[in-house]
């Protein structure tokens, strides 16, 4: 496993900008590296239910290292922001589980 999360920002600190309960557009990493899966990544085109489930996975071993500065992410929704109180909330977008998200 490579990645801790399935989306990413434009750049590193991207977070830091933002106010309370403001999103940020994320993309999917599948589509910036050659053969995701190799790197835990679900595959291009996968399912939003498959890519839930992996990012699910991602998000617990993330959760279970208890870094404070993290936020939450929709994979599906591909948005973020800095509030971690909202850590597995329903997405208001989407009602997806809000998953753990690092900012760097």
């Amino acid at each position: 496993m490579s990645f801790m999360q399935v989306d990413s920002t434009e750049g590193i600190g991207d977070g830091d900008r933002l106010v309370a309960d403001e999103w940020l557009s994320t993309r999917p990493l599948n589509s910036t590296v050659p053969s995701p899966e190799t790197m835990g990544l679900p595959p291009v085109g996968a399912s939003p239910d498959e890519v839930t489930r992996i990012a699910s996975a991602l998000s617990q071993v993330r959760e279970s290292a208890g870094s404070e500065d993290d936020g939450v992410y929709c994979p599906r929704c591909h948005i973020a922001t800095m509030t971690l109180a909202t850590l597995r909330a329903p997405c208001a977008q989407c009602g997806g589980e809000l998953l753990q998200f690092g900012w760097t």
